[in-house]
This record gives structure tokens, C-alpha cells and sequence, in this order.
């Protein structure tokens, strides 16, 4: 049952967004992180869920309206529900959280909020270094696919520094699972580097083709150092793809990075095979398969 200062709240988040009126929407997220971590703090988590949802739905509608302050009021709180989720080890709760997080990085880079955006990938590595060792496929690969949104949806919008605060965040997790030899979690994170580095290429990002080139580079040399084989492939194969794009849009600095990149994979002694395109294939279809739940 929803309790009616918790009804009054989500009430006046919705309409205090509708109107503009920042102070009264800050009121209200206040309310509904406290009413949230309330709850979690008795247990209550699917309650808790509930009123995630709610601070989500209004942060959206902020964000669409280009109420920067109240979209970030609004991940800082979401990042305070996710630690007190973890605490309490409610794993469905600090996902939700995480996810809303993400979403809202995205949301915020569609709309030109480049300080919303940042705080958003910010706020999602925190989390994740909450424990960086324990989480299980399903989420590595969100984290992976949230930090890919928001930097194609800050692509697009043409703000490469938040683009570069994503493929930070995204290579980051990417050299954390090649380490733990976690392969198909380290293929997503090269496939999913490699989809935003093909979306800069189209907005003549230079600077931020060129990390992606180099957070690729160090994921595979991880992956060689490990030994996971499709990864390595991966990796060649991202690369060569950017460099070529690079070198069709006069990319300079980006082709050279990316060429070099390229070279440090000259002997790892893999080569392609029908095995290695198929597993890719299945990655590709597992990593549609979890974006469809996000």
C-alpha cells in the first residue's frame, strides 16, 4: 500500500517538474529518497523499488525539460539508494538503481546536459567499484551497455568530453573483466567500445575516436596476457574497423592511434576461424537480449 506522504511526494515531483518549479521537485526527490532508504533500512524492497521508479520517472521528465539541477539532485540520490542497497545486500534494488543511473546519463546527453551526463557515469563507476570482483555477467554487461548508451547519445549530440567520460568508464570495466579472464564479458565491452567508436567517427571526434582506440588497445593486450582468444579477434577486428573509418573521415591523429593499436597485435598467433564468428555472434545476441531488459 502506498503510504500518502509517499503518494504526495511522487504527486509533487510530477508537477513541480511540469511547472518548472526546481525548488518544490528538490522537496520532493528529498521525500522520496528518504521514504526509499526507509524503507530499505526495514526490508521493504520491492516498496523501495517502487519509489526508484518514481524518483526515475520524474528525473526523466526533468531532464526532457532541461532541469540540469534537478536531473543530477536526482542521480545523486539514486547513487545514495544503490549503496544503501548493497549494504543490505538487495541485489534487485541496487540494480534498479544502477540501471535508473544509467538512463538518466543517456537522458541527460540527448538532451545537451553535459554536467548530468557526467555525474551519470560518474555515479555508475562508483557503484561499480562497490565490488568490482563480485558481479555476476548479467550486470557487468548492463553497466557495459549503460556507459555505451550514454556515449553514442553524447555523440550525437555532439559533446565529445562526455563521450570520453563513457569510453573511460566503459574501458575501465573492460580491463577489469579481461583481468579476471572473463571472456564473453570482455567481448561485450570491445563490441560495445567499438559501436561508440564507430558513432564518433561520424561526429569527426578525433580525440575521443583515439581513446577508444586506446582503451581496445589495453583490453587486449589484457586479453593476450590471459589468454581469451575471441577477445584478442575482437579486439583486431574493432580496430581495424575504426582505422579504416578514421582514415575515410581524415581522422589524423585517430588513424595513427589506431593503426599503432593494431600493431601490437601483429603476433598474438590467433587467427579467425568459423568458431570465433559464431561465438561473437552469440555475444552479440546475449548483449540484445539483456539491452531489452534495461
Amino acid at each position: 500500500m502506498i503510504t500518502l506522504n509517499e503518494a504526495e511526494a511522487v504527486e509533487v515531483s510530477i508537477s513541480a517538474v511540469e511547472e518548472g518549479d526546481e525548488d518544490r521537485a528538490f522537496q520532493a526527490l528529498d521525500s522520496l529518497t528518504g521514504i526509499a532508504v526507509d524503507f530499505l533500512s526495514e526490508n521493504e524492497e520491492a516498496d523501495a523499488k517502487r519509489v526508484i521508479q518514481s524518483i526515475e520517472s520524474a528525473a526523466q521528465a526533468a531532464a526532457e525539460r532541461e532541469m540540469e539541477l534537478v536531473t543530477i539532485n536526482s542521480i545523486l540520490s539514486l547513487g545514495k539508494l544503490a549503496r544503501s542497497a548493497a549494504d543490505k545486500g538487495f541485489e534487485s534494488a541496487l540494480g534498479k538503481a544502477f540501471i535508473a543511473i544509467g538512463k538518466l546519463g543517456e537522458a541527460s546527453a540527448a538532451n545537451s546536459l553535459e554536467a548530468g551526463s557526467k555525474v551519470a557515469a560518474t555515479t555508475l563507476m562508483e557503484i561499480w567499484n562497490f565490488f568490482p570482483e563480485k558481479w555476476d555477467q548479467e550486470k557487468i554487461i548492463a553497466f557495459s551497455l549503460l556507459y555505451k548508451e550514454i556515449g553514442i547519445s553524447a555523440a550525437k549530440s555532439d559533446m565529445e568530453d562526455v563521450v570520453l567520460s563513457a569510453v573511460t568508464g566503459l574501458g575501465e570495466i573492460g580491463k577489469k573483466i579481461a583481468a579476471r579472464k572473463l571472456e564473453i564479458e570482455t567481448v561485450s565491452s570491445l563490441l560495445l567500445l567499438e559501436e561508440i567508436g564507430k558513432r564518433v567517427v561520424e561526429s569527426y571526434f578525433d580525440e575521443a575516436l583515439s581513446s577508444t582506440a586506446l582503451s581496445i588497445e589495453e583490453i587486449g593486450k589484457l586479453s593476450v596476457k590471459n589468454g581469451l582468444s575471441d577477445a584478442v579477434l575482437q579486439c583486431q577486428w574493432a580496430l581495424e574497423t575504426l582505422r579504416v573509418q578514421a582514415e575515410e573521415k581524415l581522422l589524423h591523429n585517430s588513424s595513427i592511434v589506431t593503426e599503432l593499436a593494431l600493431d601490437s597485435f601483429t603476433d598474438t598467433g590467433y587467427a579467425d576461424s568459423e568458431e570465433n564468428i559464431e561465438k561473437i555472434q552469440e555475444i552479440k545476441t546475449l548483449l540484445e537480449k539483456i539491452q531489452k531488459t534495461l
